[in-house]
């Protein structure tokens, strides 16, 4: 025996000739139960249900043509089914299914279906135990007399026997209490029924009518009755969602907002009003051939009416309505079975059958449990040789006997024999042996096994492919991020050197409050050297205007000379930067096995070599010839050709106005320091905006540096929720791991701590300094992101971290941030 499996269960269908409503349009019952049954092994039915009203005249002759196969054929005389279909059949679970109408159920008149599910071991009982018992509102038995006698009673002629049986079934209807009466009194009839409730409609069609409906804020006269009904009842024909949870006592269990206590409460109202929490069942409750099996329920339990039982007991885990088989397995993970193989009587020659799911293995000590796990792991296992050495290195001490042999078979009907040569492939790889007390001693701090443990689990984790792919993909992420943290440092520290050299140069600039006033003192001087040197006041006017152009172009030229200086510098970088790209690209799309992937990435990524040929093109303007200019054309050539050639004019225009060559020497002289000092003004104005820009930027790179910190972190989150649908196959199994994102406290202290210079005060100005913090802990990571920005801005722009002596401010800072 495997123990329970999940199975087809259809527990509500009904036959040619049923009671009511009977459309089906088979010509014989032969013809129609060999299409039944046909249409039952394609739809791979384990257990059926066969139900009728007040009756299981059906569910006899269901048996009977069960036990008749042999014999079936059809016209031609060809046998209606082979040897290993009839097998098949009989191997199906067939049990009867009684449907009575009892009243009262609602407020609007409508009659409620009760459906009798019974043991067949029982059914030799029933006629005196149910039909002989049970009698409707007028005192007329539920047996096929009662029936015929009951509907004689609405027939004014002499009808036949048949009419009166149908018209009393159309019209019988049983009380409650005479169904209750029979639980109560007959713990036998108790023992072998179980009792599930339909939906209150016309026709008894199950799963239309919401039964939590039926409750809802609906209190009345009729809600006692309504409460036996459901006290009485094992099961629920429903398939509608808010049945289901429900009737398990799970309404709340989806709200967010419902707190624990509210839960609990909602469980223990279901228990007092219903009774039992309960599971909900689906049949396809045909009443025509075209509708036969297209609806069933999984039920995990043995074939039998005890194995239905477990239902009462075990609702949640034994019942789900849905299309595919719950909780599938892959065939080549599991074990089917496994075989002794030998010439004594030691071991059982019979397969030792393995569940699906868990298999514990019960016996007393000596008795052999170690030893079948020994030849599992032994035949199974890639690598044998942790197995050798005996108890020490996980082995098992046995001598087994000449002749000996031990194998494996797994779900795909693959077999492996404990005696495979070394190098021969197992045919289950993912095998995990765990000797005796090895998980306890992992788990024992004394042993130091902590990390073999998370390793152990990791494992777990990362058998399934896909999951092994998605923390490859996690690490690779980090290690970008990590790269991206470190580049936005480096950038940060860069920019912090270029800001402090500005600062330096600009202080070496002069004061612009003492350059402007000097530059009005120079302009009044050369106005008055102008007048004496006999100008006309338009004269001065026209001088004055080209003198100023001209020194404008003078500083637009020196802005070409400084962007040409820093696009020449950035370009050398960036075709650095480019040329190690494509070395990386090439060594990643070498690695690729696909071709077709590798050619297909080759051409996203030649955007690359375009880059690098631009920047080369870009590198080859700015050659110069021996006299310091441009040999090929370029913006910077084109831009100042124009402004020099309108500054050779100006000097041109200006030589006539002053004729004296003494006051032209001074006024000369005057200018000349007028445009120098407007240069130096000018270069002080673009430093200071540069300096500006620059703090911009660095207050930039300082948010790119914590933003890549909180990228890894958000990484751990999105890996950890990513493999919240693995582990959750894991707790199905009741095994429960839980993802947190954590800091190591006591690494990072030893990291900073050994930067410091040792007084203690020191430590306690930062939180994440504080002994309270201890071990590799969760975190809440604002808080750490805080903690980290105040250490951050002392040692970088505070500059009042206490360091010891000759600390590397960016190793530093990396250490922070790691």
């Amino acid at each position: 025996m495997r123990g329970s499996e999940w199975r087809k269960w259809n527990v509500h269908v009904h036959t040619k000739g049923t009671n009511k409503n009977d459309l089906f349009t088979s010509v014989s019952i032969d013809d129609f139960f060999s299409h039944f049954f046909r249409k039952a092994l394609e739809q791979q039915l384990a257990a059926i249900a066969i139900t009728d009203y007040f009756s299981i005249d059906n569910y006899k002759a269901a048996t009977q043509f069960i036990a008749e196969l042999e014999h079936k054929a059809d016209s031609a005389g060809k046998p209606l089914f082979t040897v290993d279909e009839i097998s098949q059949i009989r191997k199906i679970f067939i049990f009867p299914n009684v449907e009575l109408r009892m009243m009262p159920a609602t407020d609007i008149g409508k009659l409620i279906n009760i459906h009798c599910l019974f043991n067949p071991e029982y059914v030799n009982d029933l006629e005196n135990d149910f039909f002989n018992t049970i009698e409707n509102q007028a005192g007329k038995k539920m047996n096929r007399a009662g029936i015929i006698s009951y509907g004689k009673t609405f027939i004014s002629d002499t009808p036949s026997d048949e009419l009166c049986y149908k018209e009393g079934v159309d019209r019988f209807v049983v009380d409650i209490r005479a169904l209750k009466d029979i639980l109560d009194s007959n713990s036998s009839f108790r023992n072998n029924t179980i009792v599930v409730v339909s939906n209150s409609n016309k026709d008894g069609n199950s799963a239309v009518q919401k039964h939590y409906d039926l409750f809802e804020g609906e209190p009345g006269g009729l809600d006692g009755v309504r409460k036996t009904i459901y006290e009485i009842s094992n099961a629920i024909f429903s398939a509608n969602k808010k049945d289901i949870i429900y009737f398990l006592g799970q309404r709340l269990d989806g709200d967010p907002d419902a707190l624990d206590e509210d839960k609990s409460n909602e469980r223990k109202l279901v228990l007092k009003e219903r009774g039992s929490f309960k599971a909900c069942l689906v049949g396809c409750d045909a009443h025509k051939e075209e509708d036969l099996f297209k609806r069933f329920t999984w039920i995990k339990g043995s074939l039998d009416f005890n194995g239905f039982k477990q239902i009462m007991f075990e609702p949640e885990q034994r019942v789900k309505i849905q299309d595919t088989e719950p909780d599938i397995k892959d065939e080549k993970l599991i074990i089917d079975h496994v075989r002794y193989i030998g010439n004594d009587n030691l071991f059982t020659p019979e397969p030792v059958y393995f569940n699906r799911n868990l298999n514990v293995i019960i016996g007393g000590k000596s008795s052999g449990k170690s030893i079948l796990l020994y030849n599992i792991a032994k035949t199974l296992l890639p690598d044998r040789t942790i197995l050798k050495g005996g108890d020490k290195e996980g082995g098992y001490r046995y001598t087994f006997p000449s002749g000996f042999d031990f194998e494996v078979t797994i779900g795909s009907g693959h077999s492996q024999s404990i005696t495979r040569e070394d190098g021969v492939p197992s045919i289950l790889p993912e095998i995990k042996y765990i000797p005796q007390n090895y998980l306890s001693k992992l788990a024992e701090p004394e042993n130091k096994k902590g990390n073999e443990l998370v390793k152990l689990v990791r494992g777990l984790l990362l058998e399934d492919e896909t999951y092994n792919e998605k923390y490859q993909s996690f690490l690779s992420q980090l290690k970008s991020n990590d790269l991206k943290r470190e580049l936005a440092i480096n950038a940060y520290f860069e920019l912090k050197d270029k800001i402090a050299e500005q600062r330096q140069d600009l202080s070496q600039k002069g004061d612009p409050d003492v350059l402007r006033s000097t530059i009005k003192t120079n302009q009044e001087k050369i106005a008055k050297l102008k007048e004496s040197a006999g100008l006309t006041e338009e004269q001065i006017s026209e001088y004055n205007k080209l003198s100023i152009e001209s020194s404008e172009i003078e500083g637009e030229l020196k802005k070409l000379r400084n962007d040409y200086s820093k696009i020449r510098s950035f370009n050398a970088d960036i075709q650095n930067i480019l040329t190690d790209l494509i070395q990386r690209r090439d060594n990643v799309l070498n690695s690729i096995e696909n071709a077709a992937v590798s050619t297909f990435y080759r051409n996203e990524y030649a955007i690359v070599d375009t880059a690098l040929k631009t920047v080369e093109a870009i590198n080859s303007s700015f050659a110069l010839n021996e006299n310091e200019q441009f040999i090929n054309e370029n913006i910077f050539s084109r831009l100042a050709a124009p402004l020099s050639t309108r500054q050779a004019e100006i000097k041109a225009k200006l030589q006539p106005y002053v004729q004296d060559q003494l006051i032209k020497s001074e006024i000369e002289a005057l200018e000349k320091l007028v445009n120098e000092d407007t240069q130096k003004l000018a270069g002080i104005n673009q430093i200071a905006l540069e300096i500006s820009k620059n703090e911009t930027a660095l207050i930039t790179d300082k948010t790119k540096i914590f933003d890549g910190y909180r990228a890894n972190f958000n990484e751990y989150s999105k890996m950890i929720e990513s493999f919240d649908p693995r582990t959750q196959l894991l707790e199905n199994d009741r095994l429960q791991i839980i993802g947190t994102q954590q800091f190591n406290f006591p690494k990072f202290r030893g990291k900073i701590t050994a930067l410091m210079d040792g007084r203690k005060a020191n430590f306690d100005l930062y939180p994440l300094l504080k002994e309270k913090n201890t071990g590799i802990s969760p975190f809440d990571i604002e808080d750490v992101l805080s903690w980290l920005t105040t250490m951050f801005d002392a040692m970088t722009d505070k500059n009042d971290f206490p360091f010891v002596s000759k600390v590397d401010l960016k190793a530093a800072v990396r250490y922070l941030l790691d």
